[in-house]
């Protein structure tokens, strides 16, 4: 009777569960769509209705006010999605470690089963067909509890948890570095828009200096001082500087939804930046900067890690050719009545411990062992002169910028120079031309002039900006503020 309520009871709190599982499964998904949705459509910045619910609202990640550049690389290493994987990625190999560290420990596990059969399990003697005897209830319950535990296997399992080890390692390195790629991405974002920025501040200004020409050139030629062409060109100048001003202005918008991108929050945010162009001083050597990077750059602790992973990987793999020792335990019980007979001393058991002791090898595998051990020493050696390949890249990536911040200190030179002579230039222009003495043409040509030499100006002092940062990229630390190394230390 009790056997027939359970299996009757069972297909009905099985579907409850399932319906409970898919109504819950598709709730989520739901709440999933909405908000990956939300991450493309046009954040709401100023609603129509103000919010009285009692739960707390979520501040934005980026306030509602102009930023600097330390706030923005806040923010990216807070929200930056690629700096959340690596986050996600150190995890993982922290769980990888712990299945590893399993194989040292010993496997427990149970079992229960509750058999049931539509026809009773009998045995007919031949000799006697007419006598049946039954070997067995048609619905019974079953439980199994078994251990098993590898003492040793000859480095196998050793080798698999000393390279679960070393790959957590390296795991905590290449987040380390994605941090600094990070910073480095969000100084390239933020300086691109100060440059947008910055040429729409040129364009107006340009304008502004376009438009005056203008009406010199209209008073003028109403005056009968010079002629119609110098209104023309005057004209066309205005609607150049005026299709910079909206290539500047659409830059604005690109340059701020590529910070927001980098910075890991909705990419149509409003995000506004403050024009931070402080020009630290620079004055260690390419020497100083080969030393920082090996002292400093994760991927040189990452490299030599990776080696040893690849060593750990033949230990394990040579362990195959070895045997496997091994104690284990069980321990099963069932209430099978037919199974237990009646005897001098009450009736047999109906549950029953067992335990072992052995070793195992594998005698012939098709060669998968031997191949697999072929394969180690080839990743081994693989991973060799991919370590040579990252230090070849390492010093290439500190030569450059090194090189970088050379070449944008001498432009800021040259051309803070170019700039204040274009400036005078465009003054002497604009005497001469009330004058009657130059014409139309030198006055554009001097705008012209003062606007490229503006821009060349901004660029190079925002690469210097961007090439220290570049720098302190390559060499995996900051370097503002560090001194050179006396020379008896910069070979050792």
């Amino acid at each position: 009777m009790h056997s027939r309520l359970v299996i009757a009871t069972f297909p009905s709190f099985f579907l409850l569960a399932l319906s409970g599982c898919v109504i819950s499964g598709i709730a989520y998904h739901a709440q999933q769509e909405e908000t990956l949705r939300q991450r493309i459509l046009l954040p709401q910045m100023h609603p129509a209705k103000k919010v009285t619910s009692a739960r707390p609202v979520t501040p934005e990640p980026v306030p509602d006010r102009p930023i600097c550049l330390e706030e923005a690389i806040a923010v990216a290493l807070k929200n930056n999605h690629s700096l959340l994987q690596a986050q996600q990625d150190k995890g993982i190999a922290l769980d990888e470690k712990e299945i590893a560290r399993s194989l040292f420990l010993p496997a427990v596990t149970a079992g229960y089963a509750y058999d049931w059969s539509n026809r009773q399990q009998a045995m007919i003697n031949p000799q006697q067909p007419g006598l049946v005897m039954y070997a067995g209830e048609r619905d019974f319950q079953k439980a199994e509890v078994k251990i098993m535990m590898t003492l040793w296997d000859f480095g196998r399992s050793l080798g698999a948890y000393n390279q679960a080890s070393l790959r957590r390692e390296i795991a905590e390195l290449l987040y380390k570095r994605r941090r600094q790629r990070v910073v480095m991405d969000v100084v390239n974002a933020y300086f691109n828009l100060l440059r947008a920025q910055r040429e729409k501040v040129i364009a107006e200004e340009s304008l502004t200096q376009a438009r005056e020409h203008l009406k010199t050139a209209v008073r003028f030629h109403k005056y009968g001082v010079v002629d119609l062409n110098d209104v023309l060109r005057a004209r066309v100048q205005v609607a150049d500087v005026k299709q910079m001003l909206i290539k500047a202005k659409n830059a604005i918008e690109l340059c701020t939804s590529i910070l927001n991108s980098v910075l890991g929050v909705n990419v149509n945010l409003p995000t506004r930046v403050i024009d931070d162009t402080t020009i630290a001083p620079f004055e260690l050597s390419l020497e100083d900067c080969l030393r920082l990077a090996v002292e400093h750059r994760p991927e040189f602790e990452v490299v030599h890690r990776a080696i040893s992973v690849e060593q750990e990987g033949i230990r394990a793999a040579k362990g195959g050719h070895l045997p496997r020792i091994y104690v284990g335990a069980n321990y099963d019980w069932d209430d099978d009545g037919y199974r237990k007979f009646a005897s001098s001393r009450g009736g047999l058991h109906d549950s029953n411990i067992s335990g072992e002791i052995g070793i195992q090898i594998e005698l012939f595998s098709g060669g998968r062992t031997t191949a697999e051990v072929r394969k180690a020493k080839k990743k081994l050696a693989k991973a060799k002169e991919q370590a040579k390949e990252v230090c070849d890249g390492i010093s290439l990536q500190v030569k450059g910028a090194f090189l970088g911040i050379k070449e944008a200190k001498e432009r800021i030179k040259v051309t803070k120079e170019a700039r204040l002579q274009a400036k005078e230039n465009l003054r002497l222009m604009n005497s001469k031309y009330r004058q009657n003495i130059v014409a139309s043409t030198d006055v554009v040509d001097a705008e012209t002039l003062l606007t490229r030499t503006e821009q060349n100006y901004y660029t190079a002092l925002y690469d210097y900006i961007v090439a220290i940062a570049r720098l302190e990229n390559a060499i995996g630390t900051r370097i503002r503020h560090m001194k050179p190394a006396p020379p008896d230390q910069i070979h050792n």
